[in-house]
């Protein structure tokens, strides 16, 4: 019987596995008592808390299998786990009407100056001229990184009467482009002609900074720009400073160099910062969980 160790917060009864594993709880688990603990188990279930890492692999000399509920894989050393046999699952089909919405959310609540209209009248101001806002219907939407969500996205924005240009280093369908009505360009054209510009790569030493004061400089003074995708894709010291000196009318952040933020970005003007929920929906982590269960029942099925 395969055992699992569950290494976070995890609602056990919806990964589903029945009888046919042993499933430990310790959603407090520490490193160290994973190093010392992580030889005894077949699995390992863990989120975005727990490191995976190759202290960790170097201990674990039974693990088959590592599922992660959700998106990322920044906490685990994927690299090291192939190269040991260990198998690497997650779920990031579950995260993407979740994530996609809340990048909606972001983007009009830029357009439309929310969070600075709440604050005026809390603060008892009546600021109805100051706060002009602008419609998405009409606006270029700038897509980088055209996955599941990107897609989505794409969708969103276009239901919105938005125009849609995409950059990938991967090849894109022609017919998921025809549907959208969307545009393939490479990043820097991408940047100047976009209003809005949406994030959807994952976090590599490609990726790194991958938006920096250069290519900030790029975009219009006019436009937005929102990540809910990884942290360091964008250089924040770079971005802080552009919404400074009003070369960036605005920014949305969901995800951050490092969790939870220090720094200028947190006192940078015209920005709305979410603490890591594009996929904090009460459907998503349901299924998120579901599908690494149902991964892991499969995995242990092909191998019987």
């Amino acid at each position: 019987m395969p055992r699992v160790l569950v290494c976070d917060h995890v609602e056990i009864s919806q990964l589903g596995l029945g009888t046919d594993f042993q499933v430990d709880y310790r959603p407090t688990i520490t490193h160290e008592e994973l190093i010392a603990s992580v030889a005894d188990y077949d699995v390992l279930v863990v989120r975005s808390r727990t490191k995976v890492d190759r202290a960790v692999l170097e201990k674990a000399t039974d693990l088959k299998l590592i599922a992660r509920p959700g998106t990322g894989l920044d906490n685990i050393d994927v690299d090291t786990a192939k190269s040991k046999g260990v198998s690497v699952v997650n779920s990031p089909e579950s995260l993407v009407e979740a994530v996609a919405e809340h990048v909606l959310l972001l983007m009009l609540a830029l357009a439309r100056r929310v969070t600075l209209a709440d604050q005026s009248v809390r603060g008892g101001k009546w600021e109805k001229e100051k706060l002009m806002g602008s419609e998405l219907k009409g606006k270029t939407l700038g897509i980088v990184g055209f996955g599941r969500i990107g897609h989505r996205i794409g969708e969103l924005g276009q239901a919105l009467g938005m125009k849609t240009l995409v950059y990938d280093v991967v090849p894109i369908s022609p017919d998921s482009l025809l549907k959208l009505g969307a545009k393939v360009v490479d990043l820097d054209s991408l940047l100047s002609l976009s209003d809005f510009v949406t994030l959807h790569v994952p976090m590599t030493t490609e990726t790194k900074h991958m938006l920096d004061s250069k290519r900030l400089s790029l975009m219009k003074s006019s436009a937005f720009i929102v990540n809910a995708s990884r942290g360091g894709v964008i250089d924040e010291v770079a971005l802080a400073s552009s919404l400074r000196n009003g070369s960036l009318a605005g920014a949305a952040l969901d995800v951050f160099e490092s969790e939870p933020p220090s720094g200028g970005i947190l006192v940078a003007p015209n920005t709305i910062l979410t603490p890591h929920i594009g996929g904090q929906t009460a459907e998503a982590q349901v299924d998120a969980i579901a599908v690494v269960g149902q991964k892991i029942v499969g995995f242990f099925r092909a191998k019987s």
